[in-house]
């Protein structure tokens, strides 16, 4: 299919989307921005989240992983319905990949922080 003609499907499938959908969307598209936020925050306080005590770590963590997950899961709920625009799809994707590996710097940070300490 050429990108002209996904473009027109994709566009005919949002505009068929059902009120549910478009309300689906809106919170999915704020959920994307609380994550970009968060995002921004362990830029800014990467050390402090790397050093926290064991057990307020791993609740954050928990609670970072749960929203990931919880985000793409929504992510491929849309997209099956037709509700997902292309470039929200590839904005949420960046994020989590983003995310993912931002989450693995943090947890080396941690590691060395720890071997350091010992």
């Amino acid at each position: 299919m050429s990108p002209t003609a996904a473009e027109l499907v994709a566009t005919a499938a949002r505009l068929a989307a059902t009120p549910r959908h478009r309300a689906d969307v809106a919170r999915f598209i704020a959920d994307v921005e609380s994550l970009e936020l968060r995002l921004a925050i362990i830029d800014d306080r990467f050390e402090r989240f790397a050093s926290r005590p064991d057990e307020d770590y791993r609740v954050w963590r928990r609670d970072l992983v749960g929203r990931l997950r919880s985000l793409a899961a929504k992510a491929g709920e849309l997209e099956a319905a037709g509700a997902l625009e292309p470039r929200h799809r590839d904005r949420v994707a960046a994020l989590l990949l983003t995310l993912r590996h931002r989450l693995g710097a943090v947890d080396a940070r941690r590691s060395a922080l720890r071997r350091r300490r010992r």
